[in-house]
């Protein structure tokens, strides 16, 4: 299995397969961390939501600790959605950057065939005006 960053849009049914897979660019989150930080774009935490359904069903009795602990308002901060168009900037970004060689990776066609999915899922969302953001997958 493993972990994974997975596209989710909001709209329950876009008309087409949202699908990626994601594991590549888990695996390589910590020197895609230092590639944004060297080209200037928000990490991939950045673009990470979660609704708090999804959150209570991952954390589950670790939730009522954090709640415990004075999570503000006892309620996680609000899924954010971000505009296809920024997904593609930032995603494009990442991908020339990569194809340049300004980051030293292993398996980098994986990590570039995961970045190709999330483009052309972001582009496809672009066109019915559908709004994205990240979710993990564990």
């Amino acid at each position: 299995m493993g972990v994974a960053y997975y596209i989710v849009l909001d709209r329950e049914e876009p008309g087409f397969e949202t699908f990626v897979n994601g594991k590549a660019v888990a695996r390589a989150s910590d020197k895609l961390d230092t590639l944004c930080h060297q080209l200037a774009l928000p990490n991939l935490d950045h673009y990470t939501s979660m609704s708090a359904e999804d959150l209570a069903d991952l954390l589950g009795d670790e939730l009522d600790v954090l709640e415990d602990e004075g999570m503000e308002g006892g309620e996680p901060d609000a899924e954010r959605w971000f505009a296809a168009e920024e997904g593609i900037r930032y995603f494009t970004a990442l991908l020339e950057a990569i194809e340049r060689g300004e980051v030293e990776l292993e398996e980098s066609e994986w990590l570039i065939s995961d970045l190709h999915e999330y483009l052309e899922v972001l582009r496809q969302s672009e066109a019915i005006g559908a709004q994205w953001h990240l979710a993990i997958d564990i």
